[in-house]
């Protein structure tokens, strides 16, 4: 079965590229923590590392009521208008076959194809080792 990407998950890795989605998708929309998490099937400890990443970057805001922390894009930052342009052409944009975003790997256990050994290697190899005949 094949599996298709977006071109947000192309450019950014799975879990940012989907919270990224989930507050960019809707700016003005404020998500707590577990709510990112429920949303996104991401686990808990994935969604606070991308967050905690984002708002470094400032591209996120967030705030405290003492019962959750609340996040939300920032809209005052340089990048904003850029990355919900991207979020929102992603969604328009047809999905990418995973396989070509991936480099194809050897399977394991398949044997390589013999190679001819070359005329001017000789076929006895003891010849030029120091052992001497006796």
């Amino acid at each position: 079965m094949k599996k298709w990407h977006s071109v947000l998950e192309a450019l950014f890795p799975q879990g940012r590229a989907e919270i990224l989605r989930l507050l960019f998708a809707a700016p003005q929309k404020e998500r707590y923590v577990r709510e990112l998490m429920r949303m996104s099937e991401l686990t808990l400890g994935t969604v606070q590392d991308e967050l905690r990443k984002l708002r470094a970057l400032q591209l996120v805001r967030s705030r405290s009521n003492r019962y959750h922390r609340f996040y939300r894009a920032n809209r005052d930052h340089a990048l904003f208008r850029a990355v919900v342009e991207i979020v929102e052409t992603s969604e328009k944009t047809p999905r990418i076959e995973r396989d070509l975003l991936h480099r194809k790997r050897r399977k394991k256990g398949r044997a390589r194809k013999d190679r001819a050994m070359a005329a001017d290697r000789p076929m006895q190899w003891h010849l030029f080792s120091k052992r001497q005949k006796t």
